[in-house]
């Protein structure tokens, strides 16, 4: 009885791990492999400046927002400013429904500039980025992303269709690259297309963001120059600064997840040490039977790792078939998807597999060495 109890909680104990091996493997690979793919964007030489105009009417905002995007420009070490809704690891775009032959599809809609291009160093695959001129059409010009025209347009080239954006034509004028919103980020399907209200926001092309002072200095005095005192500076920091706050994020997650595994870690291979350790004191007769009768200290070594493997497959089936529907219900979307699920599952159990076989390796190679006659007069 007291041996089915501890297989018991053995087997309990293999399910549980694996499912958070699953969970923390899972979760946080997909992620992990985002950082080794690019951006679609340059960062590194670019300048955040976001305003807020406070209670400012629509048209004050208008005016003064126009005001201080030529102080901006105006400044020696400044090469391009861009308006713009869109601030990679700061905000990013937000879904929109587009419809093209007859289905309504999902998008992120990007609101920028005709700068924004430039600014960020985005490269273009096929066409051209809007400008001031597109901006007179009776359509309203876009740029989707790669990402997005093999997603919806499959083998036909999208250069030139139009779709409905909320009711109104869209023409697709150009095709960047991909664009993710951070290095952890998947990459995101959408569209750039003109600004539609005030943003607040700018983005700066310049080579001296690594002299914070400044061009902090510079961009103040040229924003408070303009003359209202109700314009507050919200942000007014390098992009490669901004990464590193808002990679702090990700690290702590990493830290956690580091710190349950560990934990985990040390408590499965104590319990499962210990369960083996005291299932083979109380089989020392068997050993010294089966000596007796002919088997070697390898095949008794063999037996037990063998009955190992065999209680490691039984905790974890459960577990594999949860997982496996898990995936097929796609309940673990977007943070994982089938492809770095299976590498989780198979990830998971490979580990068990190996914890196994260390914790019960020493307590068989113990009983492989039992001497048959002393195990027999013990028992």
């Amino acid at each position: 009885m007291n041996r089915k109890k501890a297989h018991f909680f053995l087997l309990l104990q293999l399910f549980v791990t694996f499912i958070v091996l699953f969970l923390c493997i899972g979760l946080n690979l997909k992620k992990f492999s985002n950082y080794f793919q690019p951006l679609g964007y340059q960062y590194e030489d670019t300048w955040l400046v976001e305003l807020d105009f406070q209670n400012m009417t629509e048209e004050k905002k208008l005016e003064y927002s126009d005001l201080i995007k030529h102080k901006l420009q105006s400044i020696k070490e400044i090469e391009m400013v861009s308006a713009t809704q869109v601030i990679p690891f700061y905000q990013w775009g937000k879904e929109e429904k587009i419809k093209h032959n007859k289905q309504v599809i999902n998008a992120l809609g990007f609101e920028v500039d005709e700068h924004y291009q430039n600014v960020l160093d985005i490269k273009l695959l096929e066409g051209r980025w809007f400008t001031v001129k597109d901006y007179a059409l009776n359509t309203i010009p876009i740029v989707i992303t790669k990402d997005l025209a093999d997603r919806d347009f499959k083998n036909e080239n999208p250069v030139g269709k139009t779709i409905l954006m909320a009711g109104k034509p869209a023409l697709i004028i150009g095709i960047s690259d991909t664009f993710k919103e951070n290095t952890a980020a998947d990459p995101s399907p959408g569209f750039f297309l003109p600004l539609q209200t005030n943003p607040g926001k700018y983005l700066l092309r310049s080579k001296s963001t690594n002299n914070f002072q400044l061009m902090e200095d510079r961009i103040r005095k040229a924003i408070t120059s303009v003359g209202p005192a109700e314009i507050l500076i919200k942000q007014n920091i390098s992009l490669t600064l901004f990464k590193k706050f808002a990679q702090k994020t990700d690290y702590i997650q990493l830290c956690i997840t580091l710190i349950v595994f560990s934990f985990l870690l040390i408590n499965v291979f104590l319990g499962i040490s210990g369960v083996f350790s005291y299932n083979l004191s109380k089989r020392k007769a068997e050993v010294g039977l089966r000596v007796i009768m002919g088997a070697s200290p390898f095949d008794i070594l063999k037996q037990f790792l063998g009955e190992s493997m065999v209680l490691t497959t039984l905790g974890i089936l459960p577990g594999v078939l949860i997982a496996v529907q898990l995936l097929i219900m796609q309940y673990l979307e977007p943070y994982t998807n089938g492809y770095y699920g299976a590498i989780s599952i198979v990830c998971a159990a490979a580990f068990l597999y190996l914890l196994m076989l260390s914790c019960a390796f020493y307590p068989s190679l113990k009983a492989a060495r039992l001497n048959p006659s002393d195990a027999l007069h013990e028992e």
